[in-house]
């Protein structure tokens, strides 16, 4: 605690005695010039109160790293917006995020540094995607990536395997139009770079996984972020960030044998809705045509569930 002293000046009246002749009144050996008085006075300064820092908003373990997070490779992150977003929203956790492609520069025990247009930016470990050198893919695979000639995530279906390491795919979460008028449609057989992409394998709990929660009677759909051994970081509809119990989620599987004809539930919206029905399949480019109790719709192969 902080002590200030201040002087404090009383000037007491003087008062003139009249009597006869010149007499001077008679002064105090103690009295200072003029008859004033000092005071010492203690002015104590209260605390300031400390200004809390904010915190990681969901109820997750920010430290959580992601598996095969390296200095040097390209990654996924909501470093554009999320450190702003966390100092200036009254309610983070139900902002809108977007995944854009980053650049690892050092990696720490709870956060690490992530490039942002030649600056560095500090992220939880929980929310960088890593995307690990050396990835072959092949004809058919799913794999996690970006819109690189856009931006933000996108999970992937290879339609040209010919040159591995920098395969040509079709955008499964772009939208697809029969006219041909879709982004999936205009961007399709796109060539991606080498040492961007990561891999999707069927029924593995990883970032980009196909996620549905059925623990709860929702069947509420997102795409995985990152995961403990009891719970989950998802990305959900119109890019909210939620954290759900593991053991009431399910991997949607890369491979659910599906067929014309079949049941299924299909996403509208935010969700999974059943009463669809297969009508068209085309596994080239990852696209399922369905009817059902919302209209007819052109949804990807992570976009429908058999249970």
């Amino acid at each position: 605690m902080k002590k200030t002293v201040f002087f404090a000046i009383a000037i007491p009246l003087a008062f003139a005695l009249a009597g006869c002749g010149n007499s001077t009144p008679k002064q105090n050996q103690n009295d200072q010039p003029e008859n004033q008085q000092t005071e010492m006075v203690e002015v104590v300064e209260e605390p300031q109160e400390e200004v809390q820092e904010p915190g990681f908003p969901w109820n997750f373990p920010e430290g959580n790293v992601n598996e095969g997070l390296a200095e040097g490779q390209s990654a996924l992150s909501i470093h554009t917006f999320y450190p702003s977003k966390l100092v200036e929203s009254d309610d983070p956790a139900n902002e809108t995020y977007i995944f854009y492609s980053t650049t690892v520069k050092s990696v720490g025990e709870t956060t690490s540094m992530v490039s942002d247009f030649g600056s560095s930016v500090e992220m939880p470990n929980a929310l960088i995607i890593p995307l690990p050198t050396g990835q072959k893919a092949q004809k058919g695979d799913i794999i996690l990536t970006w819109w690189q000639t856009g931006s933000g995530m996108e999970r992937a279906i290879v339609t040209d395997a010919s040159n591995p390491e920098s395969p040509k795919v079709d955008y499964l979460d772009l939208s697809y139009k029969d006219d041909g008028t879709g982004f999936a449609n205009e961007h399709a057989n796109e060539q991606i770079k080498p040492n961007t992409f990561t891999i999707l394998k069927d029924g593995e709990w990883q970032p980009g996984a196909q996620i549905v929660v059925t623990g709860d009677g929702s069947y509420e759909a997102g795409t995985l972020i990152s995961c403990t051994d009891d719970k989950v970081l998802l990305l959900g509809f119109a890019g909210k960030i939620s954290v759900f119990k593991r053991d009431a989620c399910k991997v949607v599987p890369l491979k659910q044998n599906l067929k014309v004809g079949d049941e299924v539930m299909a996403i509208f919206t935010s969700s999974y809705k059943p009463g669809y029905k297969i009508k068209k399949i085309d596994e080239k480019i990852g696209r399922v045509w369905v009817e059902g109790p919302f209209g007819d719709d052109i949804v990807n192969i992570l976009e429908v569930y058999k249970e």
